[in-house]
C-alpha cells in the first residue's frame, strides 16, 4: 500500500499526468476506429452472415433446442438455465478478454514512455541516486515475445478450465497477472537496476512488488482503466525500485573539513 500511495500522490505532477493520458486517447482512437469501421462492417457484412460455420451453429443450436425443449415438465427450465449460465459466462470472458486486448495496447504505449516515467519519478524523488540499467531493447522485446507464446501455450494446454465457472475467471486472471508483472518488472528493471540487482529482484516472490501490480492489474477489469494501468504499474514499480537501489548503493561519506591553524608568531 505504501508504494500505491507514492503513486497516486505522484499524479499531480504535470509530466506524469501528462503522459498517464497519452494511452487513454490512443485507446479511445483505436478503439473507434475499429468499432466503428472494421468490426461493424465485418460483423454485419454478408461474409460474416452468411458463412457455412455461423449457418451450422445455428443449426445446432436450433437442433439442440428442439431436443431439450421436448423434455416433459424440466425441458423449458433446463434450456432457461443453460441460456442464463452462457450468458454469463461468456460476458464475464468477454469483459476479460476485451481489458486483456485494451491492456496490452496500454502496455505498448507505456513501452515508449517507461524512461521519460522513470526520469520523472528520479527528478522529483531520487536525485541523489545515480542508475544506469542494462540489456537492450532487442533483448527486452525477445523475453517478452517468449514469455507471451510460453503464456498462449500454457493458455491452449488449459482449454478445458475454460468450461468451468468461476476456475476459468481466476485462471485467466493468473495468466494475465503473470504477464502484465512480468512485462513492467522487465522494462523498469532493465532502465533502473544494474543486472545483478535485477535478477535478485525480479521473481514473483517478491510479495512488495507483486502486490502492488497486482492490485493495478485487478483495477484493470474496471471500464477505461485498463489504459492507466500500465502507466501508474511503471511509477509504482519505479519507486520500489529506486528504493531498493539506494539500499545497495554505499553511503557517500561527507567531505571532510580541514581545519586551518594559525601559526603564533
Amino acid at each position: 500500500m505504501r508504494l500505491l500511495w507514492k503513486t497516486l500522490f505522484d499524479l499531480k505532477e504535470p509530466a506524469i499526468i501528462f503522459r498517464l493520458f497519452i494511452p487513454f486517447a490512443a485507446g479511445l482512437i483505436l478503439v473507434s476506429i475499429l468499432g466503428y469501421s472494421f468490426f461493424g462492417l465485418f460483423l454485419t457484412s454478408e461474409m460474416f452472415l452468411g458463412s457455412a460455420i455461423v449457418y451450422d451453429f445455428q443449426a445446432w443450436e436450433l437442433q439442440a433446442e428442439e431436443t431439450v425443449g421436448a423434455i416433459p415438465l424440466v425441458g423449458g427450465l433446463i434450456l432457461w438455465f443453460i441460456g442464463m449460465a452462457a450468458v454469463v459466462i461468456i460476458g464475464l470472458l468477454s469483459l476479460i478478454l476485451g481489458s486483456y486486448l485494451v491492456l496490452l495496447f496500454a502496455m505498448i504505449i507505456t513501452g515508449f514512455m517507461t524512461d521519460t516515467l522513470v526520469k520523472a519519478v528520479h527528478k522529483k524523488h531520487y536525485s541523489h541516486l545515480e542508475y544506469q540499467g542494462h540489456g537492450s531493447f532487442i533483448d527486452m522485446t525477445w523475453k517478452l515475445v517468449k514469455f507471451g507464446l510460453l503464456m498462449l501455450l500454457i493458455l491452449l494446454v488449459t482449454i478445458p478450465l475454460l468450461f468451468i465457472p468461476l476456475i476459468n475467471i481466476v485462471w485467466f486472471w493468473i495468466l494475465g497477472f503473470l504477464f502484465f508483472r512480468y512485462a513492467i518488472v522487465l522494462d523498469v528493471g532493465q532502465v533502473i537496476l544494474p543486472k545483478e540487482l535485477f535478477q535478485k529482484l525480479q521473481p514473483t516472490s517478491n510479495w512488495e512488488s507483486s502486490t502492488v501490480i497486482a492490485v493495478l492489474f485487478m483495477l484493470s477489469f474496471l471500464p477505461l482503466m485498463s489504459l492507466f494501468a500500465p502507466v501508474l504499474a511503471v511509477i509504482a514499480v519505479s519507486h520500489y525500485y529506486f528504493e531498493q537501489l539506494s539500499l545497495s548503493q554505499p553511503v557517500k561519506a561527507a567531505p571532510e573539513v580541514k581545519k586551518l591553524t594559525l601559526k603564533s608568531e
